[in-house]
């Protein structure tokens, strides 16, 4: 990955300039106030950096950043690879500052936001400088950077998987109620709840039911009238099935003496035998209604009960019986919960002694690693005027996380006899930038930047 071509528009002193980018080492000379430092800043602000509006130039509405970076790439699982598939190759980088200070970012002619920018531009470039090296100096950085070193990946994913399955345990533990009162407390209602769900027998849909059979109870007598009013309109003498006899024997006459009448009969017949069946559904039916008032007293109290049940667990009976069902387990839980506390003890211990040995397995590759960091950039320190054996890697036992128990700092006695420091308190900005080159050089292949 190679940046091609730097073009800035009316950045500070700049009014126009556009910078073709050799591949290898180039260098950008000048003197004093011709703008060698805004070249930088350009770049900066290309990778992400943050951009304030008097950068833009006097009497310009807005300032122009445009970089273009060779073959960049990103592994497929990246959350930035996107922004660089429709590149063809390329990463044509635009940066804009106006003067009120909005800033605009685009990656291959899509807009970005400015954290996107930079989450990408740490993996386009870096700034290094005397005091640019702020990355190397943060603990966590150089804890990242020796895991890296060390190739310590399947040893970090064993470590969070055990710190995760620990703290699981340990949070389950926490949900336990320790003070009797409450535990107390808590038991008597959710038994009360679990009881007075369990005791009324509730069944899925027989809400819809009840309120059925309720309104034909509310109406009973006006139905049972009516059923009787209809089975004498077909059998009193006179109805409709004393009516549909005579028509019968006339049909009969006519057929006997015209064979056009006979499918006339047979129909006669077929609407005769449905009236008397209709006749004796309708009694049979009249009799079944319940006129008892003790009938619709019993449905209205069954749907009292299911309504006051939806009022205190859930909108539904589904919901009621669900919530029974969660308050019947809760309880057990409650009422287990000296057991559940030693298992959970017991369990803890395991997960914890799991994590301290995977904690411990890693300490151990980490110090090798540190060892092999620090004789790598022990070597590169000569040619760089800083003395070999000068830069050591520190590792401090801290409470167990996710990332191990460690904490990794980098540490430099830039004198003999003198008492190494970290790297963070090192006053002299050469030999801090210096070091810092060192550790490029060493860490280039464990670093995300090419």
């Amino acid at each position: 990955m190679a940046l091609l071509e730097l073009a800035v528009t009316n950045l500070a002193v700049i009014e126009s300039v556009r910078l073709p980018v050799a591949r290898g080492f180039t260098a950008v000379t000048g003197e004093t106030g011709a703008g060698k430092s805004l070249v930088v800043d350009a770049v900066s602000l290309v990778l992400g950096a943050r951009a304030a509006a008097d950068l833009v130039r006097s009497g310009a509405t807005a300032a122009r950043v445009e970089a273009i970076f060779e073959d960049p790439s990103l592994p497929t699982d990246d959350p930035l690879a996107d922004l660089l598939a429709d590149g063809e190759g390329m990463a044509i980088v635009r940066r804009e500052i106006t003067a009120e200070g909005r800033s605009v970012a685009r990656v291959n002619d899509r807009t970005v936001t400015v954290a996107s920018l930079a989450a990408l531009g740490a993996r386009l470039g870096e700034i290094h400088g005397q005091h640019d090296q702020q990355r190397l100096l943060d603990p966590n950085r150089q804890l990242a950077l020796l895991d890296r070193f060390g190739g310590h990946e399947e040893l970090l994913a064993a470590v969070s998987e055990a710190h995760h399955a620990w703290r699981a345990v340990v949070a389950q533990g926490a949900e336990l109620v320790t003070d009797a009162h409450e535990l107390a407390r808590r038991t008597e209602l959710l038994r009360y709840q679990a009881d007075e769900i369990g005791a009324a027998g509730l069944r899925s849909g027989e809400e819809a039911e009840v309120e059925k059979a309720l309104r034909a109870a509310t109406h009973a007598a006006a139905v049972a009238r009516a059923a009787a009013d209809a089975t004498r309109a077909l059998r009193d003498d006179g109805g409709a099935l004393d009516t549909l006899r005579t028509a019968l024997r006339s049909l009969e006459e006519a057929a006997g003496h015209d064979a056009r009448f006979s499918p006339l009969l047979d129909r006669a017949h077929a609407v005769a035998a449905e009236a008397e069946e209709l006749a004796r559904d309708a009694a049979d039916a009249g009799e079944q209604v319940d006129l008892d008032p003790q009938t619709r007293q019993g449905l209205e109290d069954r749907l009292a009960l299911i309504y006051d049940l939806r009022r205190k667990y859930g909108a539904t009976i589904d919901e009621v019986l669900a919530f029974g069902e969660e308050a019947s387990a809760e309880l057990e839980r409650l009422e287990d919960q000296d057991g559940m506390r030693e298992r959970l003890r017991a369990d803890e211990l395991k997960r914890r002694t799991e994590l301290e040995a995977a904690a411990a397995t890693l300490h151990g590759a980490r110090a090798a690693a540190g060892s092999a960091l620090a004789e790598r950039v022990n070597a590169e320190l000569p040619p760089l005027g800083l003395r070999g054996g000068a830069f050591g890697v520190e590792l401090q036992a801290v409470e167990l996380g996710a990332s191990g128990g460690d904490r990794v700092t980098y540490m430099f006695a830039p004198n003999p006899g003198e008492q190494p420091r970290p790297l963070g308190r090192i006053a002299s900005g050469g030999e801090a930038s210096r070091l810092s080159l060192a550790l490029k050089v060493v860490l280039a292949a464990a670093d995300e930047t090419p």
